[in-house]
């Protein structure tokens, strides 16, 4: 049934696949594959800007609490050492 079908963006191609989000059918050429699921160029660029966008908070979020706590653990450790060198004078 798909062979019957033309490409929405070349209509003197054959169809190879279904973009699972708006359901255009594509060539080859157009069809790309990600997560092993079928996507046109737009719907692809709106699915990756989306992924991008939910990423990066939870990243920055990560880095600052990694920054916070080896801060914590310096000064720790500074007031750790200064208790034991006084120890010893």
């Amino acid at each position: 049934m798909l062979e019957r079908r033309s490409c929405a963006h070349h209509p003197d191609r054959a169809g190879h696949a279904v973009c699972m989000a708006c359901r255009k059918v594509l060539c080859q050429e157009c069809a790309t594959t990600w997560d092993g699921i079928n996507y046109c160029m737009s719907c692809l660029a709106r699915r990756r800007l989306a992924a991008r966008g939910r990423a990066r908070p939870f990243g920055w979020v990560l880095l600052l609490a990694a920054i916070l706590i080896l801060f914590y653990l310096q000064a720790r450790l500074m007031v750790w050492s200064g208790a034991v060198g006084a120890r010893f004078l």
